[in-house]
């Protein structure tokens, strides 16, 4: 019976070890599009401005395509860029590693872009970045999402 018992920990662990992995390859290819797409607004690097926001993205299944929602933190010139390569980002990974037929549930995605020289307003934990990280049109998220990993940039 221990064997019995040892055995199933062993597969039940190996599958996860197996599902994990492959989580995080899927995720890698959306990470490794977004950094290769991206292209940081100059005006925000000029001023020492990173960006940390999340990204909703509800598929439209009407018109068989993702919409995007961003969070009340996100800059204006972010936003503008993220729409610019929307197209380019395969957000069907995440419902794939899930094995999702259904792709009715958000996903919410966090966007960090970090610099070399950051600007002392935006590292204040108190400012308003912070605050409407979660934000969308002035609310905060609710409901049922898939929170995913963050995209991570260093520029």
């Amino acid at each position: 019976m221990k064997k019995l018992i040892m055995i199933a920990v062993i597969v039940m662990w190996t599958n996860s070890v197996v599902y994990g992995q492959r989580i995080n390859n899927n995720l890698s290819k959306l990470q490794s599009s977004f950094v290769k797409y991206i292209r940081y607004p100059m005006d925000l690097e000029k001023a020492s401005i990173p960006s940390f926001f999340t990204l909703k993205v509800q598929y439209d299944e009407k018109t068989k395509q993702y919409n995007l929602e961003f969070s009340d933190s996100a800059h204006p010139l972010m936003i503008k860029e993220v729409l610019r390569i929307k197209d380019k980002l395969d957000f069907n990974v995440v419902y794939d590693d899930l094995n999702m037929e259904n792709r009715d549930t958000p996903i919410i995605i966090p966007i960090e872009i970090r610099l070399a020289r950051v600007s002392r307003e935006f590292s204040n934990p108190k400012s308003k970045v912070s605050q409407d990280l979660y934000n969308f049109k002035g609310k905060q998220a609710f409901g049922e999402f898939i929170f995913t990993p963050p995209l991570s940039v260093s520029w």
